[in-house]
């Protein structure tokens, strides 16, 4: 009897994927430092980290779950309203307007009806589909 598993040992792409994206911000902040190419300032502003937080966010759940957008969102906001004069005039009402229609016309989950609801019946081959004598 062979009772030998074999298992197969996934590596941990995460972590590589994170040594990977802190080398290639290493390198862009010493390629701008030695004015070698020239980069536009708000690539490197703070709401454009929030930008690319919500993209990571967004990438390492295969952009399933809604808060990358929620954040990317937000970074975008914070990024128009620095490079833009007068943005915030528009931006945070635009924002808060559209906040307001997604939680007007979200699905909703009724939990109570999910509940109390019957459970189907199952199919069985071994019982007869004629009327029960």
């Amino acid at each position: 009897m062979n009772n030998d598993i074999e298992t197969t040992i996934t590596p941990n792409n995460s972590k590589t994927a994170a040594g990977v994206i802190l080398l290639i911000i290493g390198g862009i902040l010493l390629i701008r430092e030695f004015d070698l190419f020239l980069f536009p300032d708000w690539l490197f502003s703070w709401p454009m980290w929030i930008v690319a937080w919500g993209l990571y966010m967004g990438a390492k759940y295969n952009f399933r779950k809604a808060s990358w957008i929620l954040i990317t969102l937000v970074g975008v906001a914070f990024l128009l309203d620095e490079n833009i004069a007068d943005a915030d005039r528009i931006v945070w009402p635009v924002a808060i307007m559209g906040f307001g229609a997604w939680v007007a016309f979200k699905p909703r989950k009724h939990k109570e009806e999910l509940y109390f609801e019957k459970p189907k019946d199952t199919f069985h081959f071994d019982k007869t589909t004629g009327p029960e004598v």
